[in-house]
């Protein structure tokens, strides 16, 4: 009867045993597709991260283009007006010497 109980726990050991390598093989497969998983949403998460920043640096470069485009035109409007004025003065300012010429020198 002692030899049938030491030859029952050593089979209760070596089931014990089996279930626990099975638990620690399970544990690594488990472990092993956690990884697996976890570096497959990073990257996933770093794709759309970088979508995303290629989208806003898109937008910001045509908002740029576009307020760039309006200040340039504005610009060109305020240098023609200068332009302008300065062509209005330059004739002022000839007609004036004009008439002091011929006012200063008499009737010419």
């Amino acid at each position: 009867m002692v030899k049938e109980a030491i030859k029952a726990v050593k089979e209760a050991e070596a089931k014990a045993n089996d279930i626990l390598q099975e638990a620690n093989r399970v544990s690594r497969d488990i472990k092993r597709e956690a990884e697996i998983l976890a570096e497959e949403k990073y990257q996933q998460i770093i794709e759309e991260a970088e979508r995303e920043a290629k989208s806003i640096k898109e937008k910001a470069l045509a908002e740029g283009e576009s307020i760039g485009r309006t200040l340039i035109e504005r610009g060109r409007e305020e240098s023609e007006k200068l332009i302008e004025l300065s062509h209005k003065n330059i004739d002022k300012a000839v007609n004036i010497i004009i008439e002091r010429i011929v006012n200063t020198n008499g009737n010419s």
